[in-house]
């Protein structure tokens, strides 16, 4: 009987003391679960919304409802001259994807008619031609972290650009997830 009121005792003290804790100094954590595209076409523009990890289509695509455009090689931002939304985002080279566990406070971009977000071209953005082969590879340690509309931290890695891996080009899979920013 003594342990049992010995136990009661100490969880209520615990809860007391969890009440006691002021709201502005719980954090909420955010969702650290690795989401995998696979093999979404991209021969001609396909929309994505990171928010709904879901392909975004018809009228909608001229909303803020995207968050990435693809086609064939090119990545855009729905922001500035690639669309109505506020997504932006900044591509972060020689890191890991596994090593990316919060977001940078500042160095987004969103795309303009001089410069995309995410560089286009070999090396520059989240690719590499390999001009012996004729192949386009992900760069490796090249994270691109977005900035979505609503205001949420994904970082994105590029793994393939083949159908199944080895197949018909302009085929992405991709992996994200979302993470907090830096204070």
């Amino acid at each position: 009987m003594k342990s049992f009121t010995k136990f009661i005792s100490l969880s209520l003290g615990l809860t007391l003391g969890l009440l006691l804790i002021p709201y502005s100094k719980i954090k909420a954590q955010p969702n650290n679960d690795i989401k995998v595209v696979k093999d979404l076409p991209a021969q001609s523009k396909v929309y994505f919304s990171i928010d709904e990890g879901k392909t975004i289509s018809g009228t909608d695509t001229a909303t803020a409802k995207w968050d990435i455009a693809l086609q064939r090689t090119a990545f855009s931002v729905n922001s500035g001259s690639s669309g109505k939304g506020t997504t932006t985002a900044q591509l972060l080279k020689k890191v890991s994807f596994d090593n990316v566990t919060v977001a940078p406070a500042d160095g987004y971009n969103e795309d303009s008619v001089q410069a995309k977000a995410v560089p286009p071209g070999s090396g520059q953005g989240w690719y590499l031609y390999d001009m012996t082969n004729h192949t386009v590879n992900p760069a490796p340690g090249h994270i691109i972290i977005v900035k979505t509309a609503s205001g949420k931290y994904a970082k994105l890695e590029i793994l393939n650009y083949y159908k199944n891996g080895d197949g018909e080009a302009g085929y992405y899979t991709f992996r994200y997830a979302f993470i907090s920013k830096a204070n």
